[in-house]
């Protein structure tokens, strides 16, 4: 059995011997693991281990750090998986219970370093999750290399559009080590110095409307010309539709990736309700906890991808959420999961990509296209079990009065808060 557990007395020579593996990064490695896995055993810091038929493949080590006066910033210490467990995927699993076990603990902030030799592999990986390149740390290990410092911060608030330009200002920019040099409305000039003193000005426009007129985007260029910027960067609470490596966009699915636990409050495409069969539900809730190779069994599946009729679902886009209530018997709402991706394609083209993703085969996915034989493909990113499942009759008492189990509805952004209460989610517990 495939899974990822809390660290046992019974696994510290199995442990030790995987962090041995990393000596030729860290020299003195063998010392520090043994007073580490003491920490780990009295309770100090917190470790993870992935399991495969007894054989332990996957570590996370991670503790907070001990400042004079707070006790809020954690130290990823060790995150290793071993060349024969990477080929199952279970690394974004792993990650992704680090944090949410430091967010059940209020964490403020969680920082990694690494080798200069895995900066190709583990910046782009790390990346994905929120965590931000910090700096350079020279000579820490080993003399004439450096570490390599990525960090994430954890946003516990829930944000809109009326605070989205101050929120962007404040955590994206000032908390990422731009200074604010003007800001006229909702466009920002922001410079940087970088290793060589030099200066860097980005024009930075923030839109907050769920379809911004085309103008305000396309003004951005000339605005950038104008201030004399090197770069642009167009930050946006709601997804907008620009041709890819045009221009540099980071938008609310982004903003709540970077920033997780953030929620942001949306007027409109907040999401969906959709019924889901028992027989699919724990794989697309999947967290790591039990078994899920793919058809090949060589991997985990990691993002999930839902079908639909195309026409159901012209309100939902990239950062709208995806609610899954399983059918019978199980009758309830059972998690959420986040839309990042919503993509309208032939079956063939869609299983073709998203095979591995999926949980239906062709034949399967060929039953939701309509009269162009065109399918809907939500790629759902990161997924939230409900602590409580959402019985049928508490969704109709106290979300949806007319909820029909059969079919999918839109939810506001008012329900999705008593859903994620009612649920018990996550920080909200």
């Amino acid at each position: 059995m495939l899974q990822i557990r809390e660290y046992q007395p019974k696994d510290r020579e199995k442990v030790k011997r995987l962090v041995l593996e990393l000596n030729k990064y860290y020299p003195s490695i063998e010392g520090w693991i043994d007073r580490e896995i003491q920490r780990i055993e009295n309770n100090e810091s917190k470790c993870l281990v992935v399991e495969l038929d007894n054989e332990i493949g996957g570590v996370a080590i991670s503790a907070m750090t001990k400042f004079p006066k707070k006790n809020d910033i954690v130290k990823l210490k060790t995150f290793y998986l071993s060349e024969d467990f990477r080929e199952y995927g279970m690394g974004p699993y792993l990650l992704e219970r680090v944090i949410d076990e430091w967010v059940k603990d209020k964490a403020k902030k969680i920082y990694v370093t690494f080798a200069e030799e895995e900066v190709d592999e583990l910046k782009s990986f790390f990346d994905k999750y929120g965590f931000l390149f910090d700096g350079i740390s020279p000579l820490v290990y080993r003399d004439i290399v450096s570490e390599y410092i990525m960090s994430k911060v954890l946003i516990y608030n829930k944000i809109t559009e009326e605070k989205f330009v101050d929120f962007i200002c404040d955590y994206l920019l000032r908390l990422r080590g731009y200074r604010i040099k003007q800001r006229d409305g909702a466009d920002v000039i922001v410079e940087r110095v970088n290793g060589l003193k030099s200066q860097i000005n980005t024009f930075v426009r923030i839109l907050t409307e769920p379809d911004p007129p085309k103008e305000l985007i396309e003004e951005i260029e000339t605005k950038r010309k104008e201030h004399g910027c090197s770069n642009s960067l167009l930050v946006s609470y709601y997804p907008v539709d620009i041709e890819t490596g045009k221009l540099d966009v980071i938008d609310g699915y982004d903003i709540e990736n970077f920033f997780y636990p953030l929620r942001m409050r949306r007027k409109k495409y907040a999401g969906i309700i959709a019924p889901v069969k028992p027989v699919y539900a724990n794989q697309l809730l999947y967290d790591g906890t039990q078994a899920l190779l793919s058809p090949h069994k060589k991997s985990l599946r990691r993002d999930k991808v839902f079908y639909k009729y195309p026409s159901a679902y012209r309100e939902v886009r990239r950062g709208s959420t995806f609610v899954f209530y399983v059918s019978d018997p199980v009758k309830a709402i059972i998690g959420e999961g986040k839309i990042e991706r919503v993509v309208i394609d032939t079956p063939e083209n869609l299983y073709n990509e998203y095979e591995q993703k999926g949980v239906l085969s062709l034949k399967e996915v060929k039953t939701y296209a309509d009269t162009n034989n065109k399918v809907l493909a939500f790629v759902i990113g990161k997924v939230t079990r409900c602590h409580k499942k959402i019985p049928i009759d508490v969704i109709r008492s106290e979300i949806k009065p007319g909820f029909d189990p059969q079919g999918s509805c839109f939810i506001s952004q008012k329900e999705l808060d008593t859903i994620r209460k009612l649920g018990v989610m996550n920080h909200e517990r």
